[in-house]
């Protein structure tokens, strides 16, 4: 297994042969006694529950079904592709965060807006699918607070007025919101300056990403919007808040317990950023809302939530709602901001995805909500390329099972990386395993258990460093193999294993047909709750996993 160290890349890791604990043991040879469990375990702490200190792990009879997937069909998004990308002068590469009003104002069913880094266009259609845009944009800079960057539009109708939020950057750095009013969709706009600016020093002096609602049933106009910058990320949204207002021209007043809505700090899809919010009000009450999310500095994802009050959110990583597009494809480097719309009872995405063909560029693309999709369930695991920086997808499913396709950077892993938090440090992670790759290497693939960070978590599987079988760790980006037995040459090209990766305290136990094949202790991550995955660890790597089964267990891992 070849895994890069060290936060955002390195060297490649250890791969000397480590043992700790008790030792390592193949073939089902007998342990001497397991050293204590827990925080007990040399004193160690590593790994808790995300977002919690100290909390134990959840009691779980053995056999207890934590997680399960047989990568059958489920409901999801299509996705239907581009259906708007830069075509008119005044645009850049990038076309940004679409925003929508249906059925409303009469004229075309879809009234869409959307940015340019330095203005904001409009466009319009009958289906959904194929759009016709104004020639000019709606809204360019001329105000000093907008000199820098104009875009990110957010649109509402109200007592037959249009009222638009956007944002606008000013030549020293300060990003704001802005508020215009218009008579008809399509403007003149008439621009009322700054509505809502930087108060706090965790704002960063940027205020953007706003989503507009008038709640009827509250009167009162209520706002969503990003604040503060992940540095690393280029100024991608940290934080999410929330504002009202009498009037969408102001006073704003912001909610005391922003920001409402934070990253998850988990190594998950939204572990470093969440932003991008487009709320609206639910029929049968509550709200709802997509988000981005940023795992590290880049990529992005979208997800979905929904909130009693619009003000108290729980961010979790089963939220996660659509994930990157295979890589090589358009959407395989951001999926950006999202907006849905029912149309004729379906849920319609719009949503601007980047790629790096040729330089950066954004188009907006559709996905359709739809049954029966043959996708990796996005609820239940991310798919990514390497663990440092993660971009693109690397599987699809097929014949009831998640295929790696071998499309990732020389060096780099493809992984299926958990979005269930399982609430046990004792439990096993099984599936069903076949190797597709003819070279040795790319024969590689484990089970992940464990994991408190995309660079921290236990693995065990096939043709990894070298050997038949084989249990390692990686800890804050260190790979260490823990044991080891037979070749990896041993492992045959399209035959099935069913392997289960069984850990118990410090314990850790590899099966292959319900036969232990290896055997280690190790104290190294004693979590209250962590996540599983799965993995060709070679980039060019191919496998294919199916019938996997997280599973509580009882002494020695066994149920």
């Amino acid at each position: 297994m070849t895994v890069r160290t060290g936060n955002g890349g390195g060297g490649v890791g250890r791969r000397g042969f480590l043992t700790r604990g008790a030792g390592a043991v193949a073939g089902g040879a007998l342990l001497g006694a397991l050293p204590a469990t827990g925080a007990e375990a040399a004193g160690r702490t590593t790994g808790e529950e995300p977002g919690h200190t100290g909390a134990g792990a959840h009691a779980h009879a053995p056999g207890t079904v934590l997680l399960s997937d047989d990568f059958a069909p489920v409901a999801g998004w299509q996705r239907y592709g581009v259906v708007m990308k830069q075509s008119l002068p005044w645009e850049s590469s990038l076309l940004q965060d679409p925003c929508l009003v249906y059925g409303q104002g009469g004229g075309p069913l879809f009234k869409l807006w959307y940015g340019s880094l330095h203005a904001v266009g409009y466009a319009t259609s009958d289906d959904g699918l194929h759009w016709t845009k104004a020639a000019d944009p709606v809204l360019t800079p001329t105000l000093p607070s907008e000199t820098v960057a104009l875009n990110q539009p957010s649109v509402v109708l109200q007592g037959g007025v249009w009222h638009m939020t956007y944002f606008g950057v000013a030549d020293d750095g300060n990003g704001q919101i802005h508020y215009a009013s218009a008579s008809a969709p399509g403007g003149p706009w008439t621009k009322h300056g700054v509505v809502l600016t930087s108060t706090m020093p965790w704002e960063d002096r940027y205020i953007y990403n706003s989503s507009l609602m008038y709640d009827a049933s509250d009167r009162i106009w209520k706002m969503w919007y990003t604040a503060g910058k992940i540095a690393s990320a280029g100024g991608e949204p940290r934080y999410i808040c929330y504002a009202t207002a009498a009037n969408p021209a102001g006073p704003w007043t912001k909610h005391p317990a922003n920001p409402v809505m934070r990253p998850m700090g988990d190594g998950g899809w939204a572990s470093l950023g969440v932003g991008g919010p487009n709320v609206r009000k639910l029929a049968g009450g509550g709200y709802e809302t997509r988000v981005v999310g940023w795992q590290a500095d880049y990529p992005s994802r979208g997800g979905r939530l929904t909130s009693r009050d619009g003000i108290s959110w729980q961010l979790d990583r089963g939220a996660m709602e659509i994930d990157l597009g295979v890589a090589g494809g358009p959407e395989d480097g951001m999926i950006y901001r999202q907006f849905v719309v029912d149309h004729r009872s379906t849920p319609y995405m719009y949503y601007n995805a980047k790629n790096n063909r040729p330089g950066w560029n954004e188009t907006i693309n559709l996905a359709v909500w739809k049954k029966g999709l043959e996708i990796v369930d996005p609820a239940k695991w991310s798919m990514t390329q390497a663990w440092s920086v993660p971009n693109g997808a690397s599987f699809e499913v097929r014949d009831g099972g998640a295929v790696s396709l071998g499309n990732a950077p020389s060096g780099q892993p493809q992984t299926l990386q958990g979005n269930q938090l399982i609430h046990a440090l004792d439990y096993a992670v099984s599936a069903s395993v076949t190797p597709l790759g003819e070279a040795v290497g790319d024969r590689d693939t484990v089970l992940l258990a464990r994991a408190t960070g995309r660079d921290t978590y236990y693995y065990a599987g096939i043709a990894s460093w070298g050997n038949k079988y084989a249990i390692g760790v990686m800890e804050g980006g260190a790979n260490t193999r823990l044991a080891g037995t037979g070749a990896a040459s041993e492992i045959e090209v399209g035959r099935t294993y069913r392997l289960r990766f069984a850990l118990t305290g410090s314990r850790l136990d590899l099966y292959d047909d319900d036969r232990l094949v290896l055997s280690v202790v190790d104290p190294t991550l004693i979590p209250a709750a962590g996540y599983v995955g799965l993995q060709s660890s070679a980039g060019t790597g191919k496998a294919k996993f199916a019938a996997v089964t997280v599973t509580a267990t009882g002494a020695g891992g066994r149920h």
